[in-house]
């Protein structure tokens, strides 16, 4: 039975227990079954919204024919802006006490997840809860994971300080209060990749603390699609990338830090070379990447202890990104000026002499 609450306005709306919301964007592959796994959760009193992004395979028609089977399914339909575009109108329109988000192609580990970490929130008045990470590749899960995404699982159940956590990684694992959502401006910012990891990061900051579960509460598909980068998703990631880096910056979170530093130097590193020499003329991600070195905290990044090697590998990966590109003779056309290694040295210096400067340290 939904209750009913009254907000400032004095206005009575009906307030269920949860509301997921679904992006999908051609996902006709695994809609119906995203939805129905969804539906038989025993946590009965929730809504799903399903946000099409303008889906070309009939992602749409299998969500309408959902809509109308069963009222709790809602659906929004928009132009292709979008993951992060279509879960903020998701949040807008939401009308659960919390929030839950759920990718079009994965699924909840069991039919009561959403119930247990509903239970675990209320019960302990959480403004974020949730659990560890499953991921699937084809028929195979898998649950350990590297030293690198050390926050995907939780060994213990308990509040966790998210100044001892660092990690913004895997944000559909928890559900949030729609209040504290709302009340503090956290939506997705509008970059066709890496737009998460920035919600994540700036969410659990503001609640300061989570309730962590120690069991799996998301199955995560690996995708078996390349991403076909552009030139604007890769720019966009740089986007995300640098939002992190200056915001753990300046709240002092080396670790998080450090991990999106890390992910620039030796995850994308491919995408974003192999994209810009192919397609940036103009240096519009040259120009980026250097914006992202300037955010990147030297000091932060050689003191952290993450960084094991001479800190001169820190930016090595990033050196030699612009090194590669500046040898292209891409000229930033619009201020006329050109880089080259002289000026990418006078950006790493700070970092090349903290990194020797450690190391010498280390060795006394």
């Amino acid at each position: 039975m939904c209750r009913e609450y009254i907000i400032a306005t004095g206005k009575r709306y009906a307030n269920m227990n949860l509301s997921v919301i679904v992006p999908v964007y051609n996902k006709a592959k695994y809609i119906a079954a995203c939805l129905e796994g969804v539906l038989s959760q025993t946590l009965a009193d929730i809504e799903v919204i399903c946000v099409d992004d303008g889906s070309t395979d009939g992602s749409r028609g299998t969500a309408e024919e959902f809509a109308k089977r069963d009222s709790r399914v809602k659906l929004i339909s928009q132009p292709n802006l979008g993951a992060g575009a279509a879960r903020n109108a998701g949040i807008r329109a939401a009308k659960g006490e919390y929030i839950a988000f759920l990718d079009a192609d994965d699924f909840y580990p069991s039919n009561d997840t959403l119930a247990r970490i509903y239970a675990a929130a209320k019960r302990e008045n959480a403004l974020i809860c949730g659990g560890s990470l499953v991921t699937v590749s084809g028929d195979k899960l898998n649950s350990d994971f590297g030293d690198d995404l050390f926050g995907n699982k939780f060994k213990k159940e308990g509040w966790v300080d998210f100044s001892d956590y660092q990690y913004d990684y895997a944000f559909y694992r928890f559900i949030y209060s729609r209040e504290f959502l709302l009340g503090n401006g956290l939506f997705f910012p509008d970059y066709r990749r890496y737009q998460d990891p920035p919600f994540m990061l700036r969410a659990f900051a503001a609640a300061g603390k989570f309730y962590a579960l120690a069991e799996p509460t998301y199955c995560y598909r690996i995708g078996d699609v390349p991403v076909n980068w552009t030139t604007q998703k890769v720019y966009d990631l740089l986007c995300g990338i640098e939002d992190n880096l200056r915001f753990s910056a300046e709240h002092c979170y080396a670790r998080v830090h450090c991990l999106n530093y890390n992910r620039l130097c030796r995850d994308f590193c491919g995408p974003i070379v192999s994209t810009a020499l192919s397609a940036d003329g103009e240096g519009k991600i040259l120009k980026k990447l250097i914006e992202v070195q300037r955010a990147a905290d030297a000091g932060m990044l050689s003191a952290s202890g993450y960084f094991t090697d001479d800190e001169v590998e820190v930016s090595a990966p990033l050196a030699q990104i612009i090194q590669r590109l500046s040898a292209q003779n891409m000229q930033l056309r619009r201020e006329g000026w050109f880089i080259n290694n002289k000026l990418f040295r006078l950006y790493t210096v700070p970092v090349r002499w903290l990194g020797k400067l450690t190391k010498k340290l280390r060795k006394k």
